[in-house]
């Protein structure tokens, strides 16, 4: 007996170890996930000025910036440690998030890139103005398939269940196979689709179209669910976001008469209904971000607002000519640039207190900041 049970602890013995090796192995597979942890409080944007920056969180100070042409259009994204931003030199860039070293760039025309990129299993998916959609490999900027379209395609894309979804400025919302390219459906709106881009939320896509209406298109056919009038202002500028049942906009202006402008509008994201509305007649060419409650949007009027995202009752304001600047927030701050002080700024995301205020970058900025947050979470558009 003695014998048999030494037998048994020997055995159990050796598997204990063998899982002790076997769980050394998987927290060595873990180790490009940590190398992560190597960004933390870290916010980056692009400028008119020419530069791409990456700032301190905490305190606005420049971390690197790579100089090349204006990116202050597309909205940067970060994908573990590689940030990626498109410039009006006609480059998508890939960076060393960590030093700001390139990795790769991929050229699609002299005209410019203002499409915001989208990263999904290994693929990077963005417009040109040259009318072309691409789907590079994320890693080597490898060309993997493009689709042509008539027109410039400042739209962003979103990518969900093998499928990227993007407008063009043919008018057209495209719904294509994220790995193939292959058409899935396409519907016509009655008017230019322009740095609008695509939400979806619930199997629906939401986007604005030149024609004063925001459509709601079932997100497997594109088959049209609803879609609401603004009686003519156009929703060409402002991309639509979705939040806790609501759907924000901002009605720009009446391309015909622009001496009428649009609003901020809250519609019901099943029935399309208005709920609320705010910034009557201001004109809202920014787009909407909602945090904690609270939704933040730049106006045409030089001031950048925080709202109660539930009443649409104003809470603060400040007057830095945002020029239709992107809103990000982390750690309790909100973070936007400044197009008229060519400047960003950190605020305190319930006062509106100043955190801080960087002076390095001297263009209009307003593309959405992309942040890495105290604990290295990524927070982007």
């Amino acid at each position: 007996m003695k014998n048999k049970n030494a037998h048994k602890y020997l055995v159990f013995g050796m598997l204990f170890f063998v899982m002790l090796l076997f769980s050394c192995k998987k927290d060595k597979l873990k180790e490009p996930e940590l190398a992560e942890l190597k960004l933390k409080d870290r916010v980056y944007i692009g400028s008119s000025d020419n530069n791409f920056y990456a700032l301190n969180a905490t305190n606005g100070n420049l971390i690197w910036k790579y100089t090349a042409k204006d990116f202050s259009y597309s909205d940067p994204i970060v994908v573990g440690e590689t940030v990626y931003a498109g410039s009006i030199d006609g480059n998508m860039y890939a960076f060393d998030a960590i030093n700001g070293s390139v990795k790769w760039k991929f050229f699609t025309s002299a005209v410019g890139i203002e499409s915001s990129p989208a990263v999904s299993d290994g693929i990077i998916y963005f417009g040109s103005n040259n009318g072309s959609f691409y789907a590079l490999n994320a890693t080597t900027g490898e060309l993997k398939w493009k689709m042509e379209t008539s027109q410039n395609v400042s739209s962003s894309p979103v990518v969900a269940n093998n499928i990227v979804y993007f407008g063009s400025s043919n008018g057209i919302m495209y719904a294509a196979g994220a790995k193939t390219g292959d058409l899935i459906w396409s519907y016509q709106t009655g008017g230019m689709i322009n740095q609008s881009s695509p939400a979806l939320s619930n199997g629906v896509i939401f986007i604005g179209s030149r024609d004063g209406h925001l459509y709601a298109l079932n997100a497997n056919n594109g088959s049209l669910k609803w879609k609401y009038s603004t009686k003519g202002i156009s929703l060409e500028q402002s991309s639509p976001v979705v939040d806790s049942g609501t759907v924000y906009v901002g009605g720009w202006y009446d391309v015909n008469d622009f001496s009428v402008a649009g609003s901020l509008l809250a519609l019901d994201e099943v029935t399309g209904i208005l709920k609320w509305e705010s910034l009557k007649g201001v004109g809202v060419g920014g787009s909407p971000s909602v945090l904690n409650g609270l939704l933040y949007v730049s106006a045409d009027d030089g001031y950048f607002y925080t709202f109660n995202a539930l009443t649409g009752v104003e809470l603060w304001s400040k007057n830095i000519l945002p020029n239709g600047a992107g809103a990000a927030g982390a750690d309790g701050l909100v973070f936007v640039g400044a197009g008229g002080h060519k400047d960003i700024y950190a605020y305190d995301a319930r006062t509106g207190d100043v955190k801080w205020r960087n002076s390095d970058i001297s263009g209009i900025s307003t593309s959405t900041p992309c942040l890495v947050d105290s604990r290295g979470v990524i927070v982007h558009r």
